[in-house]
């Protein structure tokens, strides 16, 4: 599952932003694939964050879709706040330089700040829908969270070297 898509971006921060970004000066339509490969280095930077708390790949948010068919119908989506979040580092990505102060470089730092808190446990990844956005890591049994070791206490006494030179 993508966490956003190029219309997300363009949703987002406007095509003419996103044609000077991904194509140059005179351009007349966004670079699709240089965008994509963004999201994707977005994506692959947000799983680092994630992949802590839950299984990748992501199931998705169940998000109602009804049609007049079948009313009861749904989708897998994204959680919401990936989405902003893949964006928000894509388009951080495709600046050459931003400077503290540059609001894509403050949108950036907020999601890795968000990100990490989630990684942390600090914050939830969430489904508005309900539900959980996929399988969560329990960090109860070892090997699939903490590395468990236990050591025995080693005195060195002159009694247990006796005999080394």
């Amino acid at each position: 599952m993508k966490y956003a898509t190029v219309q997300d971006m363009v949703d987002r921060f406007g095509e003419r932003e996103l044609i000077q970004l991904t194509a140059g000066a005179g351009a007349v339509a966004v670079d699709a694939a240089k965008l994509e490969r963004m999201l994707a280095d977005a994506q692959a930077h947000i799983d680092g964050y994630v992949g802590k708390v839950f299984a990748l790949p992501l199931v998705g948010c169940v998000k109602p879709a009804p049609t007049p068919q079948a009313p009861t119908a749904t989708v897998l989506v994204p959680p919401p706040q990936l989405v902003r979040f893949a964006c928000d580092v894509a388009r951080y990505y495709l600046y050459d330089q931003a400077s503290p102060e540059h609001e894509v470089f403050v949108r950036f730092k907020a999601a890795q700040r968000d990100l990490e808190a989630i990684a942390d446990g600090k914050a939830v990844l969430a489904c508005p829908w309900g539900g959980e956005p996929g399988l969560q890591i329990s960090a109860a049994a070892p090997g699939e969270g903490e590395v468990m070791h236990s050591f025995a206490r080693r005195e060195i006494t002159n009694d247990s070297i006796a005999g080394y030179r």
